[in-house]
């Protein structure tokens, strides 16, 4: 099973990257935490998960490197938030982002839990 033995910040996030229960703006939004769902990075466009993790220009940097990393075919939605061979970059890449930094401080890194 994909979650199991994942330290607790790292299985939060996961677990609300996967329901869409995350503190980014169009959430947020619909249920009236944030007056707008547009991202505060680009400013651009509303800020779902699939934004945050495979849009929003101001990503593009940590995006390009999780895609090095992890390889073209793995690079997709749904295999981000499925599968074991790509969790450790995807939980890199939410640390570089600091995204929810004011809620999980730095997540650990799966090297360091195993």
């Amino acid at each position: 099973k994909l979650s199991r033995g994942l330290p607790r910040k790292l299985l939060s996030i996961l677990t609300q990257l996967r329901t869409g229960h995350i503190p980014l703006q169009k959430h947020l939004f619909n249920i009236k935490c944030a007056g707008t769902p547009t991202c505060p990075c680009c400013g651009n466009h509303p800020e779902t998960i699939y934004h945050y993790l495979m849009e929003c220009t101001a990503h593009n940097a940590a995006r390009n490197r999780l895609r090095r990393t992890i390889g073209h075919r793995n690079f997709a939605y749904a295999t981000l938030l499925t599968t074991s061979e790509t969790l450790g970059e995807l939980f890199r890449y939410v640390n570089d982002m600091r995204r929810f930094y004011h809620i999980v401080r730095e997540l650990p890194s799966l090297e360091e839990e195993e």
